[in-house]
């Protein structure tokens, strides 16, 4: 057995061939009442909670707001308040359904912000050389 894998089975009970291998940026699935998008993800380690842009959480009707949530930015000392909603996250397969605060990512480069209430799952490796994956296509290509 590698030392990956050992060490992956001691930390958390799952070998690494069982994980799912993640980069720095992936597509992600956001489902909501009204619907779904399949958008780019930042993969945020540094960040507890997963964040969705006001935008998509409207247009996918995310919801209900749960409760508020008490973020601070890496950028600002202060402490904001966010709203908490329930939603579904799909990211390399795997579906979870959790409270996602929502906030205006309009001037961020991804609308959606994975963080480590998903990644704490222990489910996937992470490995920052791996490129982010080619735009996503709805239907097979030649059609």
């Amino acid at each position: 057995m590698r030392i990956l894998d050992k060490w992956c089975a001691g930390v958390f009970g799952l070998p690494s061939k069982d994980r799912v291998l993640i980069g720095p940026v992936e597509y992600v699935k956001v489902i909501g009442h009204h619907g779904e998008a399949r958008v780019k993800g930042k993969i945020d380690t540094g960040a507890s909670r997963t964040s969705v842009d006001v935008w998509l959480a409207a247009n996918i009707g995310l919801g209900p707001t749960v409760d508020v949530a008490k973020v601070k930015s890496a950028l600002a000392s202060q402490v904001r308040t966010r709203p908490l909603v329930r939603g579904v996250v799909e990211v390399g397969g795997i579906r979870f359904t959790l409270p996602v605060t929502v906030n205006d990512r309009s001037v961020m480069r991804y609308p959606v912000l994975i963080g480590m209430d998903i990644l704490r799952s222990g489910r996937f490796l992470i490995d920052p050389t791996k490129k982010a994956p080619p735009r996503y296509r709805t239907r097979p290509s030649g059609i």
